[in-house]
């Protein structure tokens, strides 16, 4: 399931939870928080060797994030702060849930674990940072793939599954590609815009 269609699957149910929690008072960034509070308890579970404790957080954790934008949306209290909050926190959920995974397999034995590990957490930091380098230039970078919501299902599947080796590889060839992707695009909307305009 691509994206946007998770998206437009998940957005009645989306929008329920956002009211109750409203009708609570509860602000979106105290969900910001809680998401990455849970995203720092899976990461610590599965690098214990306790993965289904991890899957169950790191799903929670999932639900918080998507939850968090819906909600500021719907209460009003969407904010810049927020959003850059929300984008801060994300960024550490990622490291914390795959450095996790990297433990967990030098611990079942590949001593490069780690190594491929920290290989995929700077690829998806490149995903994110090509991104938010092109909005500051102007420019819209939001098409692509290999974004977050399919990043969060690919270390789901890891941690259901303990395919830590294969996944974690695939997850960093996926994410320098799509960070290359991103950056070349990039390049040539900032050359296209550089070009001299011609009078008719």
């Amino acid at each position: 399931m691509g994206a946007e269609r998770w998206r437009v699957w998940a957005e009645p149910i989306l929008a329920r939870l956002a009211r109750e929690l409203d009708r609570l008072g509860i602000h979106p960034n105290a969900v910001t928080v809680l998401s990455f509070l849970l995203s720092l308890g899976a990461g610590l579970l599965v690098g214990l060797g306790f993965r289904w404790g991890a899957a169950a957080l790191w799903a929670l954790s999932g639900l918080c994030d998507a939850l968090d934008g819906a909600l500021a949306r719907l209460s009003g209290k969407d904010s810049p702060a927020g959003a850059f909050l929300d984008s801060t926190l994300d960024r550490c959920s990622d490291g914390a849930i795959l450095l996790g995974i990297g433990a967990a397999w030098q611990q079942a034995g590949a001593p490069w674990g780690g190594w491929v590990a920290g290989f995929a957490l700077l690829g998806a930091l490149m995903v994110s940072y090509t991104r938010a380098r092109g909005e500051g230039l102007g420019l819209s970078l939001r098409e692509g793939f290999f974004t977050r919501a399919e990043r969060f299902f690919m270390i789901l599947l890891a941690l259901l599954t303990g395919w830590y080796g294969p996944l974690l590889v695939l997850f960093a060839l996926l994410a320098y590609l799509a960070a290359l992707r991103r950056a070349w695009q990039a390049l040539q909307l900032l050359r296209t815009r550089s070009l001299p305009e011609h009078s008719p």
